[in-house]
């Protein structure tokens, strides 16, 4: 005669570690390395989660090098379709409400969607900021990251490229516009009084000197009380075109005296050179404002105070 085993008991612990041991150790790594939050994600992520159905991969760049190679599954996203030249000459501003939310789906974005941009090169990389700007103004900006190193990143490390177009439905993504995110020119000079404030201008030190040529205003200079901070400076001077380490930017925003702790209202010519900052500041936590309309509008009102 067998005698009957006892019954064993399996806590609720017990039970969730199993579980952990069953989980695949690839798919367990991602989930934990990756969060939700992150403003980068790797290649070697990417490569995990191309399978996931609400992962939707944007590539900016030129149509052409995209229609070359772009990464398996990735979809072309025009920034040109999200970006609107007004009447009174104002350039690159951000589109209305509905028309935004259409372009949103053209693209296949859904309410649950995990949105990652690629970047095709250095070069693309302000307009591809802009294009984070633009969806993080749609309350997308927690579900949003960049590729780091872009397309040249994936394509150095042997990772799979592609020339088919991929086939997606529309969206049904429904925006909630984040209005706190943009800041007008009257919210601009009455912050100038605000000593919690920061003005950065992301454009090169000729044109904020005002010594270099400035196409975009009737005159040279910046904003009163305006720091520079260059928009190439947040990415590293070689041909990686990889952001710098969070460690690296802490140390430049803190060089141009922009602690953690102070709102910053990221402005440029015309709104695009100033997305890269913008990026970054989100990334590093801090509250900041993109001014849309910039020096473009700002530097052809004699009203408002320049140095």
């Amino acid at each position: 005669m067998f005698r009957k085993a006892p019954k064993m008991k399996i806590s609720k612990v017990q039970l969730l570690l199993i579980c952990l041991v069953l989980i695949p150790f690839s798919a367990l790594f991602s989930q934990i390395q990756q969060k939700d939050r992150d403003f980068l994600v790797s290649t070697d992520w990417l490569e995990e989660n191309l399978t996931d159905s609400s992962l939707v991969v944007l590539h900016y760049g030129l149509k052409t090098g995209f229609d070359e190679e772009h990464i398996p599954g990735a979809r072309y996203a025009s920034i040109w379709d999200v970006l609107v030249n007004k009447e009174n000459g104002l350039r690159h501003e951000l589109p209305a409400e509905e028309n935004l939310e259409k372009v949103l789906r053209s693209w296949g974005i859904n309410n649950n969607s995990r949105i990652i941009i690629c970047y095709q090169d250095g070069n693309a990389i302000p307009m591809a900021s802009r294009l984070f700007y633009t969806l993080d103004y749609a309350g997308l900006g927690h579900q949003t990251a960049m590729l780091q190193g872009g397309l040249k990143a994936w394509k150095e490390e042997g990772k799979r490229v592609s020339r088919e177009l991929s086939s997606f439905s529309e969206g049904k993504v429904d925006i909630k516009i984040k209005a706190e995110v943009r800041i007008s020119k009257e919210e601009v000079f009455a912050s100038l009084d605000d000593g919690n404030a920061r003005l950065v201008d992301a454009r090169t030190g000729e044109r904020y000197s005002g010594m270099g040529e400035e196409d975009h205003s009737t005159r040279p200079g910046h904003i009163k009380g305006a720091v520079n901070l260059p928009f190439f400076e947040v990415t590293r001077q070689d041909s990686s075109h990889l952001f710098k380490t969070r460690e690296e930017l802490h140390r430049l925003f803190e060089d141009k005296k922009l602690p953690g702790g102070v709102a910053l209202i990221t402005y440029c010519g015309t709104g695009i050179w100033a997305s890269p900052l913008y990026f970054t500041a989100r990334m590093l936590g801090y509250s900041v404002r993109l001014y849309d309309a910039s020096y473009q509008e700002w530097g052809t009102d004699d009203s408002l105070p320049i140095d």
